[in-house]
């Protein structure tokens, strides 16, 4: 699950660079009511998610291993 996270991650972050990159084109709409706004709660937005799935990844992980540490101290 980890990996699909992280590749998760990763599109997120591109995206955000990309939003970030056109900021300046945005900015030079936002006369038009709405659209500077909404870019910035999209922005905000994609930013959020992008920290959810680098938190659960990083959970994720922690759980794994944890999981690979108790089965490796399993007697039979």
């Amino acid at each position: 699950m980890a990996p699909l996270l992280q590749a998760d991650l990763e599109a997120l972050q591109r995206l955000s660079g990309d939003l970030h990159s056109h900021s300046d084109s945005i900015a030079a709409v936002g006369a038009v009511d709405g659209v500077a706004d909404a870019y910035r709660f999209l922005s905000g937005r994609v930013s959020a998610f992008a920290s959810g799935v680098a938190d659960t990844a990083r959970l994720l992980d922690a759980a794994e291993r944890d999981l690979a540490a108790v089965l490796h101290g399993i007697q039979f």
